[in-house]
Formats: structure tokens, sequence, C-alpha cells
């Protein structure tokens, strides 16, 4: 075996051009406004703008998984009939409204939050809506009755804003955009997700048959709206005005009550133009004087109150909105005989809480508040299954206010922050251990189907299972309740996330540099998020030059996590000092240099005689001198050779070359 001998080196900077550098700066500009238009989608959040609840005579809950709590009365402030109220992404309340002062979060009038143009009497007298462009603010609409020449108020609003105060400030206040209204006014986002629609209805001879739908953006609210003249007129009674108008969870979806001529109406809404169309009407008379409306969760229910004025019966009905004419076929949940004494009572308002459930606000004669909601359980199942008041087989179920009252209304949202899966999961990558949440666990007993045989399941807790998917993709996950006898089966697409490719050895466990040289390591584009160690860099690349371990753990928009390790190491090159082309040992055969030749970006080589003639010349590391010259076999003897690596260039660093020069021995 022949002797390694080690070499000296030449340093020398090569030089990158000024175009290029700004080729690569361009290039990353690009490349950085692109993943900042990306937008994550990961874990499934419910939306907590509906969590808090300010109602009624000092009532408070709060909707928490897995009970509700209901707040010890706190403030100055009384709701009797309609409010409105708003949390942040933590369900923890940011103001409150009666269409006529504003409280912000410590249940205390907000700085210039008296005097709004609305009117606290009705069951929707404001409803308020976040500023698409700016998390600061929010716009609190009110709504007051219309009467010729006398009330003209109509429908105004006025912004919250919080950007100089936790406490917030009206800064604008009583912006009219409508009058001659009814007083009722309901809203669902846009189908871009980011705006609003707030939609309201015309009372009179002119505008009584129109709903009026304002666009609210990052702008602001557009003052135009878009009319649609559908559906049965308002005029003449004020009565009419006092109905409800409510979207369903879905944002499809309306209905509105006209009380005093007994009528119910059902609309297609379309949240991409604001339009309203295809009314569905109950005959006059039908109902008498209907009051609060609410949708089911899944979109296919509608509940709705009658409120008579004088002796009679209140009632509660259930219309199932997939049956061919849906408004004529309704299901008697609830009634109770009003026949004027102080110990009837009337239902009024509807609710749908986060958890699912539809709360029903009730008053007693002589409009005395009372202390405890009714609850539909199971708003979702057909007929008297809908379980008014009755959990786990007992009746009488309502819930207590702990002291505080109710009367007529509840607190008006945004529909569709109410828009929320029968059933919800949470960490959607590969490998993940995912977790499934029930909305709404009343009345149940769960059994799953997550249709993967190979996956890992943990039932221990089947309110709250938790499975390990074989492999990513989509799976058509079930689940079916079963309560009395009967099942019901909800069904939700889950997708399974492939983990984010990141190969920083490009295949390689260990990557070898030139010592004195930089490379730079890349971790892959496209992705959100980047974490080097040891370098605690969070950009794409790192650029490295010492020897050492390095990991690059790179996570997508998905949420989803990989990570990949590489070593680098310092490049051991040589050449032998002599070489038999003759000899039975492969690396004696030629003359060429030995060690880790993948740190060579670049490479010369060169072979001289004594005399200074060329003999040989590659520019690949992998060949070398056999030993011949034009097909015939060189002499025996010393010959000169010189070389060159070249590195690969970095991010900090341009390419180095290293220059080794030395003699070898060809032996026969």
């Amino acid at each position: 075996m022949t002797k390694l001998k080690s070499t000296y080196f030449i340093f020398k900077m090569n030089n990158i051009s000024c175009r290029s550098l700004f080729l690569l700066i361009l290039v990353f500009i690009i490349n950085l406004d692109s993943l900042q238009a990306q937008e994550r989608n990961c874990n499934y959040v419910v939306p907590n703008q509906a969590t808090t609840w300010v109602f009624g005579e000092y009532a408070r809950i709060k909707f928490a998984q897995p009970t509700n709590e209901i707040l010890p009365t706190s403030g100055n402030y009384g709701l009797p009939f309609g409010s409105s109220s708003i949390s942040d992404e933590n369900g923890n309340l940011i103001l409150f409204s009666n269409g006529e002062n504003v409280w912000n979060k410590s249940y205390n009038l907000m700085q210039n939050g008296s005097g709004l143009a609305g009117s606290k009497y009705g069951g929707q007298s404001s409803l308020i809506v976040p500023h698409p462009g700016n998390s600061n603010k929010y716009f609190i609409f009110t709504t007051n009755k219309y009467i010729s020449n006398f009330y003209t108020e109509g429908i105004n609003y006025s912004v919250a804003d919080f950007s100089s105060s936790n406490m917030g400030e009206v800064t604008s206040k009583n912006n009219q955009i409508l009058t001659k209204n009814s007083k009722v006014i309901s809203a669902v986002r846009h189908s871009n997700n980011t705006d609003y629609w707030v939609i309201v209805h015309g009372f009179g001879d002119e505008n009584g048959g129109t709903f009026y739908s304002f666009h609210v953006d990052t702008l602001g609210v557009n003052p135009t709206p878009v009319s649609s003249t559908v559906g049965s007129i308002q005029k003449d009674d004020i009565n009419n005005q006092f109905g409800y108008l409510k979207a369903s969870p879905n944002g499809t979806k309306l209905a509105i009550t006209l009380p005093s001529i007994g009528i119910i109406e059902l609309f297609d809404f379309n949240n991409e133009t604001g339009s309203v169309s295809n009314p569905i009407s109950t005959n006059p008379g039908s109902y008498y004087f209907p009051f609060g409306l609410e949708f089911s969760p899944d979109n296919t229910k509608l509940y709705a109150t009658t409120s008579p004025l004088n002796p009679d019966t209140s009632y509660l009905y259930q219309f199932n909105l997939l049956d061919p004419d849906p408004l004529q076929t309704p299901v008697v949940i609830n009634k109770f005989a009003y026949n004027g004494l102080t110990s009837d009572s009337l239902m009024y308002g509807l609710q749908m809480g986060v958890d699912g459930k539809i709360y029903v606000s009730k008053t007693m004669q002589g409009g005395i508040g009372m202390t405890n909601l009714d609850v539909i359980y199971n708003p979702n199942r057909d007929g008297l299954s809908c379980n008014f008041n009755e959990l786990n087989s007992a009746t009488n179920n309502g819930i207590s206010l702990n002291g505080a009252m109710t009367q007529s209304g509840l607190p008006d949202f945004v529909s569709t922050f109410l828009n929320i899966p029968h059933f919800y999961y949470q960490d959607q990558c590969l490998n993940d251990t995912t977790n499934f949440i029930i909305r709404n666990t009343a009345n149940l007993t769960p059994s799953w189907n997550f249709k993967d045989p190979a996956g890992t399941s943990d039932l221990s807790n089947p309110m709250n299972p938790k499975y390990i998917f074989s492999e990513a993709g989509t799976y058509d996950v079930e689940l079916t309740e079963s309560y009395e006898g009967e099942t019901y089966t909800f069904s939700e697409d889950v997708l399974i996330n492939p983990l984010p490719s990141v190969d920083i050895g490009l295949g390689s466990n260990i990557i070898y540099i030139l010592q004195g040289s930089s490379i730079r390591l890349d971790a892959g584009d496209g992705m959100d998020v980047y974490s080097w160690t040891p370098a605690s860099s969070n950009n794409q690349y790192l650029d490295v030059d010492q020897e050492g371990y390095y990991i690059a753990t790179v996570t997508d928009f998905n949420c989803c996590s990989n990570s990949d390790t590489v070593e680098i190491k310092y490049a051991s090159l040589s050449y032998p000092n002599a070489f038999k082309p003759t000899s039975n040992i492969s690396d004696n055969k030629t003359f060429k240099v030995l060690g880790d030749i993948s740190a060579i970006s670049k490479y010369q080589f060169r072979i001289f005689n004594r005399w200074g003639q060329l003999i040989f010349e590659t520019d690949n590391p992998q060949n070398g001198w056999d030993g011949t010259k034009d097909g015939e076999y060189a002499p025996m003897g010393t010959y000169i050779y010189t070389s060159v690596f070249t590195s690969f260039e970095s991010g900090i660093q341009s390419a180095i070359d290293i220059t080794n020069t030395g003699t070898v021995t060809l032996i026969r």
C-alpha cells in the first residue's frame, strides 16, 4: 500500500456579480410575499365571539365545556328586552349594549357610551359586528321604532374603539343608514369569510316590503345597501316592527316574524351578493303573535315562539326545513296556557349557544322576569326528540340564573359566529393523536366509526376519543348518538395532513465542506415556520462554516412539523505519493484525489513530466491518471501535479479555491 501525504492549501475568493446578488434578493422578496399571502389551516378553533352573554336583569352566562358557568350578578345595568354582546377570541367579554347605552368588560358605561339612537324596547335592540379591517374597533348597530313624523331615528351604527384603552371609547356615534324601518336586525359573515352583511327590514307603504343588506368590509360600513323587495309588506300596526329577524348559522337562510298579522316567513339569503329571495310564508293569522326565532345548529330546523298580548296560549314550534312545505306542518314542542294570571308565563326570545343548545327566555304576566331559562337540549332532532327541558330522561331541566332574571330578550349575535360543527377534531397531522370533541353532549351515548381499520384508537372517554390515523388523507368519520331507543348519525370529513418534507442533507446524513469555506443548508421553500438548532435561526436557509450537527425543523401552513438532521464535517482530501497501474489494489491503479470529494464544487487537476509537458488533465475528481500518454505507457519516474479545489458558495461567503501542488512516482 502506498503512503498518503498531506497537502498544503492556498485560499482565493471568487467574486459574486452584482447582477447575481440582485436576482437573489429579488427572488427572496417574491417568495416572502408569496408566503405572507398564504393562510394557516391548523386546528379548528371554536369561534368565541358569542361565548359570554349579558342580558335581562344582571344575568350573565359564560359558555365553556364541559359545563356552562352562570356568573354572579355584576354592574349597574338592566337589559330587560333586547341586548347584544361580544367576546374576544378567548371568550372574555369585550362590550355589550341595549341599543341606548354601551358598557365595557368591567360592566361600566363606556366612555361616550350613552345616548345611542336605538331603543331598548323590543327583542333586537342592537347588534355588534367586528370591524373587518381593524381588530380594535366594533360597529354597534342599533334599532329604533318608526312612526312617521314622530320616531325617525331608524337604524344607526356607532363605533367602539379600543385603540387607546382596553375599556374602549365610542368615537363615532349614531351614523344613520336607514329610516322607515322595522325594529329587527341580523348579520352573517360574507362568503369571503372576512366581511359581514348586516340585514334589516323596512316599514311602511314605501319600504315595508324590502330587505336591506349593508356590506361591512375593511373600509367600514357601506351606506348603500343591497335592496331585495320580497315577502310580506310590513306597515300600519307598529307591533309588526317588534318581531325577530334571524339568519341560519351557515348564513344561507333568513326567517322573520310579523307579530300583529301572525306571519312567519322564510327566505334564501345569498351571502355573496346580499340578496334575499324565495319567500315561503305561513298564512296570515296562522300563529297568534309570533315572536322569537332561532335555527338549529345543523340549519335543518326553525324554532318559533308565540307571545300573545291577550289571554291565550304561548307556543314553542319546530319547523322541519327539509319538508316540502316546511312552514305548514309545525310540531308543538311546548305550550303554556296564558290566562292573564300573575303566575302565567310567556315564551319570548330564542338564542342558540356555542354549546349547540337553544335557550328560551320567559316573562310572567305583567312583564315580571323569571330566574331561569328553558332549554332545547337537542335542537337538531325531530319533533319532541329535541328534548325541551329534558336532560338524561329527567324533565323540567331548565337552567337557573342564580338570582338574576330574564325577561323577553336574549343577547343577539352575528349568526355565523355559531356555525360550529356537531363534532370537530384537533391535531390533524400524520402520527398525531387526533382528539375529537362533541359540541353538544346532552342526551347521548356516543359510538364512533373512524373508517380506518389500521389506526389506533383510545375510546376510554367516548365523549372525547383519541385516534391515530394510519395514513394521511381524508376520512369520513361517523358519530352515532343513542338516546331512549333512537339513534342519530353525524359525519364529518377529517383531513389528516402529511408531514412536510425536509431534507437538508440532500439524501445524506453527512455533508463535507472544505475547511475555511461555508455552505448554505436549505430547509425547503413554502413553509410557515423555520427553526434551526443550534443556530437559533428562523430562516429557510442556514449558512454554516463549523463542524457539528445541525437540525432543521419546519412547520407548514397546516401546522404540521418535521425535522431533519445533518452532520457537517471538514473534508479530508489527499493524493498518494506513488501509484502502480498494474496493482491489484484498485486505489493504486490510478493517480487521483482521495477522500471526501463531495465537498468539491469545481475541480482542476493536471500532471506534468519533468520537462513541464502536460501529460494528463481532468475536471472530474472521480477520474485519475492511469499512467498513459496518448495511449502509450508513460515511463516510470517522478511527475508533478497541480490541483485546484473550489468550494461551494454560501449566503455569507463566496466560493474559495484551494490549490495543491506535489509530486507522484509512477511504478511499473
